[in-house]
C-alpha cells in the first residue's frame, strides 16, 4: 500500500433513492416498491472507495451547516476518508440527487449540487501543501467547471497523476485533456466527448483513440455490463476486460462507476501496473452492483482481492 493520499476534489450529496419496476416516462407517475435515503455524490463516492479499497483519501469539498452536512461528517469519520479540505458552508443547504432505479438495476438521476456550486479555484489553491504531499488527484464534472480546470492544472504542475471522471458531461478547453494522465468516461460520456456513439467494443476502441488524439495519456471507457476498454494511443487497439460474472444478481448500479475509479486510483497510486489496476478496478465495481446504495456499494480490499 501507498502511504500517500490521493486528493479527491468533488461533491457530497445525499441520495434519495426510489426503486420500481420499470423507470417512469416523461409525464408519467408510477408506484415504486422502496426508497433509501443514504450517502451520495461522485467525489464523495470514489473517496469512499479509496478507503475501502486500501488507499488513503483526502477529499476537498464544500456542504452546507445542515442535517445533510453532518451525514456526510458521519460517513467520513465511520469510513476514514481524510477531511482537512472539506468547507462547511454555513447557512447553505447540502445538495441532494433524486435517484430512480428499475428491477434491472438501471437507473436514472437528478443531481442538486446545492453548497457544491459554491467549491471555487482558490478553496482549491487554499489546498496547496495537501496536494503536494499526495501522489494523485481525481476530480469530475459535478463541480463547477473554472474549479475543475483550475484542479487538473494545479495537480499537473505539482508532478501529481491525474484522473479525470467525465460525469456528468460537458464541453470544457480541450487543452485541459492534454494534462490528464488518466480519463474515466462511460460510454454515454464516451459518446458526448468524441462524437462516436459508442454501443460495442468496436466502436469503444474508435472512440477510444480519439479521446487519445486529444491528448489524454491514457482513456478507459467503462461500458456497464460490457465491460471496460483501455486504449493508450491513437493507434492501440487496447486492453478489453469483460465485466465480471456473479452469481448474484445485479441489484443497483447506482455508484459502480464511482468504485471503479476509487479503486483504480487506489491500484495506481500503488504502483501496480496499467492491467493489474483495471483488474483490481473491475473487480470492485463488479461486486458493488450486487449491492444497494452508492457510497456503501463500495467493498472492502479483502472482498475484492478474494474475488
Amino acid at each position: 500500500m501507498s502511504s500517500k493520499k490521493i486528493v479527491v476534489v468533488g461533491i457530497f450529496v445525499v441520495d434519495l433513492s426510489f426503486s420500481s419496476e420499470k423507470l417512469p416516462s416523461q409525464g408519467e407517475t408510477i408506484i415504486g416498491n422502496d426508497y433509501a435515503i443514504g450517502p451520495g455524490g461522485k467525489g464523495s463516492n470514489q473517496a469512499v472507495a479509496i478507503s475501502r479499497s486500501g488507499g488513503k483519501a483526502s477529499l476537498i469539498a464544500r456542504i452546507g451547516d445542515d442535517q445533510f452536512g453532518r451525514t456526510g461528517i458521519k460517513l467520513y469519520e465511520s469510513e476514514k476518508v481524510y477531511t482537512e479540505g472539506l468547507i462547511i458552508a454555513k447557512g447553505e443547504k447540502t445538495g441532494a440527487a433524486a435517484i430512480s432505479v428499475d428491477k434491472h438495476g438501471m437507473n436514472s438521476i437528478i443531481v442538486v449540487p446545492g453548497a457544491s456550486k459554491g467549491l471555487t479555484p482558490k478553496m482549491v489553491e487554499s489546498n496547496v501543501e495537501l496536494l503536494k504531499s499526495s501522489s494523485s488527484v481525481l476530480t469530475g464534472f459535478e463541480i463547477p467547471l473554472e474549479t475543475l480546470c483550475y484542479t487538473i492544472k494545479l495537480g499537473k504542475s505539482l508532478g501529481l497523476k491525474t484522473i479525470l471522471n467525465p460525469a456528468p458531461f460537458s464541453k470544457i478547453d480541450k487543452q485541459i485533456y492534454k494534462l490528464v494522465d488518466y480519463l474515466t468516461p462511460n460510454e454515454h460520456e464516451a459518446s458526448s466527448l468524441t462524437g462516436v456513439k459508442v454501443t460495442d467494443l468496436v466502436s469503444a476502441q474508435e472512440a477510444g483513440k480519439k479521446i487519445c488524439e486529444l491528448g489524454v495519456g491514457v482513456s478507459i471507457i467503462t461500458l456497464g455490463e460490457k465491460g471496460v476498454l483501455c486504449t493508450r494511443g491513437k493507434t492501440d487497439d487496447g486492453i478489453y476486460l469483460p465485466a465480471i460474472k456473479l452469481s448474484e444478481k445485479v441489484i443497483d448500479t447506482v455508484g459502480a462507476g464511482d468504485v471503479f475509479n476509487g479503486a483504480f486510483a487506489t491500484a495506481i497510486n500503488e504502483g501496480r501496473d496499467l492491467e493489474k489496476s483495471l483488474t483490481f478496478a473491475n473487480k470492485a465495481a463488479s461486486i458493488s452492483v450486487r449491492n444497494k446504495g452508492a457510497a456503501l456499494s463500495a467493498p472492502y480490499r479483502k472482498e475484492i482481492n478474494n474475488l
